[in-house]
Formats: C-alpha cells, structure tokens, sequence
C-alpha cells in the first residue's frame, strides 16, 4: 500500500523552527549563549536546532502520565480547546508527548469529516491547535490557530493560519475550504508512526536546502522587529549545517556498521576515528573534519578587554581560514566533496598540531552517498605498540 507521508499537524514543526530561529537571531545579536527556548526545550536542543526525527510517546507510558503533563499555567486552555473539539464532534484518539522537545499533544478525530484535530502545549509557544486532512497523492491541508510564523512551506503542503478566530470558526472554514475526495483516514493505531514520518519528511525537505534559508531567517527578524545582519545569517546558517552534517555522518555510519556487520569493538574504533565526508558537505564541514582546530562558528568580533595580542592572532587565523574556506568552495564548484577530501588529503592541505594518518574504509550510497575514513595519530600508534 502506497505510503501517504504528508505533514500530520502541519504548522507544528513550522512553529518550533520559527521559536529557535528567532532565538538564534536574538542570541547572535546579544553575541552570549543565552539560557532560554524553554531552557533550551528541556534540554534537547542544546545545539538550538530542532530534532531531525522524534518518537511519539503515549502518555500512559510515561513513569507518571499525570504529574505535570501539560504545565498548570497552560491546562485550564487546554482542556478548553479539548471541548471545543468534542462539542464540533471530534473524538480523543490519544495523548502523547514529543520528549525530544518536551511538547505534550493531544490527537481527536472526526470520523465523518476524515480530519484530525491536534492540540499541543510548547514550553515557549504556549497551548494552539491544528485541523488537518490528509490526501492520498500525498499533499496536506493543516489550518492553525496561530499567526504565519515566518518559515516556508512545503509544496505539498496548504497551511493557514487564524489566530483570531475559535476552534469553531477554523473547523467551519475547513470543512468549506478543504478538499473532500481522495481523503486518508489514519487509526488510533497508525497515528504515531504516521506523525513520525510526516514529520521525517519535512526536516528532509529542509535539510536538502540547506537548513534555514537567508530569507527566512531575515524574516523571522523583521517580524520580531530584530535587526538581522550579514554575520547573523552566516552563524545561523553554519549551525544548522554542522546540525545537519551530524545527522547525516551518523547515518551513513550506522548503514556502514549493517552493510559489514562490525563487531563492537570496529565500531566502537568507527565511532572514535571516523569521518564521513558525504556528498550535502559544503567548505565549512570539509575544512572542520580535516582541520580539528577549525571552529567556523568563531566570533568576527572581540571584546574590549581581550588582549591585543590575542585578538590580533585571532584575526590572522581567521583571515587564514577565510583564505581556505575561499579555496575549498572554488574546488566544489569543479567536483563532489568527496573528491575535494581526497585532494586535502594527497595534498596534505591542513594545519594540524599531529600528525595524522587517514585510511579509507568504504563508500555508502544510502541513505546518502558517502565516504567513510578513519583518522589517527601519530601518538596513538605508540600507544597501541605500547599497549602490544
């Protein structure tokens, strides 16, 4: 059966990238790490980019599904929006928590109707809902009780937004506006894992344009009347990519670990050692997996009180890595990261304090194309020799 991965509560995922994005606006421009976001949405997103997957938990697996599930400062609207939908004949399906963001949500259906109705409680958005239709080709209609938050939206995807309106205004609008043929009904059985993938599907969407957008990052700023520089852009942007260059490096390590069945030990050595260089790699990620010293997200600008000294050599070193930053996107601009990696590395083009030794494992083409090398030190194998 053809698997319909369209966004299951639509505008939730949106609202999320919208908090952190206007967070990492606010913090680059205080230039300080900022203990906010819900602290940091219960620690788990101390990188200020949102999970690229996460896993529906049933409240009643919770160690105590009733002991602060949704803050008492939040119930009291909660539960109200819970009636509105009841009284429009929407049935409670079931009660959930997104740990990975410490956002509990509530799933009710209308079994006539073939739409779902979504209430959640997010430690910085507060308590809003979601009526949503899914289709079989795959597209979504999502209307919410939000303002547009400022993030694009999918192509397969119809969102609006109606933060003035009741449950009962945005659920009469849907039922006149949304299309009524081809709709999937999804079972109390099946939510979950069609939440999970929904949700997949939009940060791989993201994720393949690079993160978040020069656009959308400038408009998340005006709307929250935030000046947003050239410089702010740039670090927002290289933390989502190291965010993303993570996630992707752990895949295609843990496909390498199935495709040679590593005993435990390989692939406690692959963990510690390896480096993946994939084929969404752009210069900032090559010049830090090959340059240990490289930070790319080093400030351009220094205190008052710092020494003299010490700026003027953080300068130098910032123009010199400006300088290979230059090189290297001049090299991906001839050829794949993968081959630019290759070059480095015959070339010996690096500043690292050991020396390194680099032995190539394999290649993987899913779940994206990459090479898979090791890196060690000189210092290492004398303590292996030592060791034997």
């Amino acid at each position: 059966m053809e698997l319909f991965l369209q966004i299951v509560g639509g505008v939730f995922l949106a609202l999320v990238l919208f908090v952190v994005v206007a967070y990492l606006v606010i913090r680059w421009k205080l230039r300080s790490w900022i203990k906010s976001l819900g602290d940091m949405i219960a620690q788990g997103m101390g990188g200020a980019v949102p999970p690229f997957r996460v896993k529906l938990t049933k409240r009643s697996s919770l160690e105590d599904p009733h002991e602060d599930w949704v803050p008492e400062e939040h119930l009291k609207k909660f539960d109200a929006i819970t009636e509105q939908f009841q009284s429009l004949g929407f049935t409670k399906l079931e009660d959930y928590v997104i740990e990975e963001i410490a956002t509990p949500m509530r799933v009710l259906l209308d079994v006539d109707q073939s739409t779902i109705g979504v209430i959640y409680c997010h430690p910085v958005i507060g308590v809003w809902c979601d009526v949503v239709r899914r289709y079989q080709d795959g597209t979504a209609w999502t209307f919410g009780s939000t303002k547009y938050h400022g993030m694009d939206i999918p192509p397969y995807a119809t969102q609006k937004f109606f933060p003035d309106e009741s449950v009962e205004q945005i659920v009469t609008r849907f039922r006149e506006e949304a299309p009524a043929t081809d709709m999937v009904m999804i079972t109390k059985e099946e939510y979950p894992g069609y939440f999970e993938k929904a949700y997949s599907r939009e940060m791989d969407w993201r994720i393949e344009r690079g993160g978040t957008t020069e656009e959308e990052i400038r408009r998340i700023a005006e709307m929250n009347g935030d000046e947003c520089n050239d410089e702010t852009v740039r670090q927002i942007q290289v933390q989502w990519r190291t965010a993303i260059h993570h996630f992707l490096s752990e895949r295609a390590l843990k496909r390498y670990r199935k495709d040679a069945e590593l005993s435990s030990f390989q692939w406690e050595h692959l963990q510690n050692y390896g480096v993946v260089v994939h084929e969404q790699m752009q210069a900032e990620q090559l010049l830090q997996a090959y340059d240990e010293e490289y930070y790319p997200d080093i400030q351009s600008e220094w205190d008052e009180d710092d020494d003299d000294e010490y700026v003027t050599e953080m300068r130098e070193q910032r123009a010199k890595w400006n300088q290979r930053l230059s090189e290297l996107e001049d090299a991906l601009h001839r050829g794949t990261p993968q081959q630019v990696f290759r070059d480095m590395i015959e070339l010996g083009n690096g500043s690292n304090s050991h020396q390194t030794k680099w032995e190539f494992q394999t290649s993987v083409t899913e779940p994206i194309a990459a090479d898979i090398w090791t890196r060690t030190y000189e210092e290492d194998d004398e303590e292996e020799d030592w060791d034997d």
